[in-house]
């Protein structure tokens, strides 16, 4: 699914399918692994709040899971287990719950986690950091992810860091260097089928860096991509984020009947803010609300 584009719903739906055939039999381990497998498909597919619960629960009982399954999995399940905690807490906007579950990757030596795992704390650090305006944090963060990327050769983790990166000059206000290294995340991504399931955020940040820099038409273009490709994976986060931009656009546009339109669009964000559990995108809404 990963490597095709395929939607976030159909990775929910196997995983929910094969967890209910292990339920039905006395496999501990098989059951706790498949919790955890869930839990990272819901995150993709934006039921944060779900994933959450789905973490905890198998977070309690992962030292159930034998070494047979583990090696099935192929990585580290608590440190994986760990870092998907982390990023489901910053989506949720509870900053300071999730900074000790980042923290406690991020303090493990390179040799000890897979790169990916040692990636994503930085790329959590850099969506908290978005949220807040923070850009000495974002800037630290995207500069770490892109060199561990870079070391590790991974075309995947290329992907998600050069996005990190442009996320990162956006809260920077660098929006030149955000539209290009989110231009080229993009253009890897599709080139090399890596990371696609990031496609829709990315889509969204970029039609955002063309907003900020004035270019309504990118923007809209970009944004109207983010929000097909978004609904079709129901990548439900990104298409959030994506409808909150182009609610600004509609309702910056001059028409009346724009403006009406980007009020149902931002209408339509906020039911998918409380659908999800992503409350880091309420700081978003309420600023466009009051412009």
């Amino acid at each position: 699914i990963r490597a095709n584009g395929g939607t976030a719903a159909e990775y929910v739906q196997k995983i929910r399918e094969e967890k209910a055939i292990a339920d039905e039999g006395n496999d501990a381990s098989v059951q706790i692994a498949l919790k955890a497998v869930l839990c990272h498909a819901l995150w993709l597919s934006g039921r944060v709040s779900e994933a959450l619960r789905m973490n905890v629960e198998a977070t309690d009982r992962a030292d159930e899971i034998v070494k047979f399954d583990r090696q099935m999995l192929g990585f580290d399940i608590e440190v994986w287990l760990t870092v998907l905690r982390g990023r489901t807490l910053v989506m949720l906007d509870r900053r300071e719950e999730a900074r000790p579950f980042l923290d406690q990757i991020l303090r493990l030596e390179s040799g000890q986690v897979d790169p990916i795992h040692h990636v994503m704390p930085s790329m959590a650090y850099v969506d908290l950091a978005w949220a807040e305006g923070n850009i000495g944090l974002a800037q630290t963060h995207a500069d770490r992810a892109f060199s561990v990327a870079v070391k590790s050769g991974n075309p995947y983790l290329r992907v998600y860091a050069q996005a990190c990166r442009g996320l990162s000059h956006i809260v920077a206000g660098r929006l030149t260097s955000a539209i290009e290294d989110l231009s080229e995340a993009l253009r890897f991504a599709r080139s090399r089928k890596a990371g696609l399931e990031n496609e829709p955020r990315i889509l969204a940040d970029l039609a955002n860096a063309y907003r900020l820099n004035g270019d309504s038409s990118n923007a809209f273009s970009t944004v109207v991509e983010a929000i097909e490709i978004a609904t079709q994976r129901n990548a439900r986060l990104p298409e959030c984020f994506a409808r909150i931009v182009h609610a600004d656009l509609l309702m910056k546009s001059g028409a009346s009947d724009q403006k009406a339109a980007g009020r149902d669009e931002l209408e339509r964000a906020r039911a998918l803010m409380r659908e999800t559990g992503a409350m880091i995108f309420e700081a978003f809404i309420t600023s466009s609300e009051d412009r």
